[in-house]
């Protein structure tokens, strides 16, 4: 494969399972071990510039020549991103993948493209804030692993992510609500802590219309800050949400929905996951989702709702329509944090 990263051992913790032969390439196509990057990071107090190969996972989707949305590589033929990225009526054959990618307007010979072979949403997506915000994409050729282009870890059905772990979003989307990314549009990376679905579902319902409640679903994660400021509201859909665990990255989160944009009480939603392992599984037989080492237990969060008293359960998948939901592709990217005059 070439570049291996530091302190691998064998590959226990498989992206992915076959063995293959390129036809073109002649290269075996072993299993690796996902979720590594090739240096230690620091800590991430706020939006910023990311370095090159630091989320070597992330992926930029083009639509017609321009990006609309992120996704994750999750082994070297398959992305994972949202089903709201890819609208029923939008051809297979305008998408492209950019793999490597740093700078979206500069050249990088460590950047390689691919046509996309074929989209799998997930059926029970309707529309925006509905479940099933999930959908793989199959790339036209296999690509080569690099530092710059490598797998994230699928997590299993049984991962647990705990409250308050910190995890973190990328993306080239808007740093503010209608503000563009500036030339020449650079990675973003914004850490952001896990909120429990319960508190969550109190934040959304903060101030909202009553004959309307937001519901944050079952196959739904919340990450962010409940000041508002700096947050993934629009983090560019289809991205990943990677959490840390025993040394490697898993893929907790896919960039999903948002209300208004990096407002107080309205952390980012994300599709969690871990809900649709078996369902990954079924489409691609070889992508392996991965068994989370412990991370710890869940501290109770609803200190950040305590005045206004958590919803305990969402209703039934389906059932409600939140409002005022933005679809996170096109005019997406992280919110930076308030500048001080």
């Amino acid at each position: 494969m070439g570049w291996e990263p530091k302190g691998t051992q064998s590959p226990k913790v498989g992206c992915f399972e076959r063995k293959t032969k390129s036809k073109s390439l002649g290269i075996s196509a072993s299993p690796v071990s996902c979720g590594i990057v090739p240096q230690a990071q620091g800590r991430i107090t706020g939006g910023s510039n990311s370095d090159p190969g630091q989320w070597p996972w992330q992926v930029s989707i083009n639509y017609n020549g321009e990006h609309v949305c992120g996704g994750s590589l999750v082994s070297d033929q398959w992305v994972l991103s949202a089903a709201h990225c890819f609208p029923r009526d939008h051809s297979t054959s305008a998408y492209e993948v950019k793999l490597g990618a740093h700078q979206l307007d500069s050249f990088s010979s460590s950047m390689t493209v691919r046509t996309v072979a074929q989209v799998i949403s997930h059926p029970s997506y309707l529309q925006e804030g509905s479940q099933g915000d999930i959908a793989l994409l199959q790339l036209s050729s296999p690509v080569t692993f690099s530092r710059y282009i490598w797998p994230i870890c699928l997590p299993a059905a049984n991962a647990s992510f705990p409250n308050g772990l910190q995890c973190t979003v990328t993306g080239w989307g808007h740093v503010a609500p209608s503000v563009s990314l500036q030339r020449p549009r650079t990675l973003q990376q914004l850490e952001v802590p896990l909120i429990s679905r319960e508190t969550c579902n109190c934040l959304y319902n903060i101030d909202a219309n009553p004959d309307e409640p937001h519901f944050i679903q079952q196959d739904m994660l919340c990450a962010g800050y409940v000041k508002g400021g700096k947050d993934a509201c629009q983090g560019d859909s289809g991205g990943p949400l990677s959490c840390p665990a025993g040394g490697h990255w898993y893929l907790a989160g896919i960039v999903s929905w948002g209300d208004a944009c990096g407002a107080p009480n309205r952390p980012g939603v994300y599709t969690l996951t871990s809900t649709y392992a078996s369902w990954i599984q079924h489409n691609v037989a070889e992508l392996q989702p991965q068994v989370v080492p412990h991370i710890g237990e869940s501290e109770p969060d609803s200190d950040l709702c305590s005045n206004y008293g958590a919803l305990n359960a969402a209703p039934a998948w389906g059932l409600a329509r939140p409002i005022l939901l933005l679809p996170l592709g096109l005019t997406l990217g992280l919110l930076r944090p308030r500048l001080e005059h």
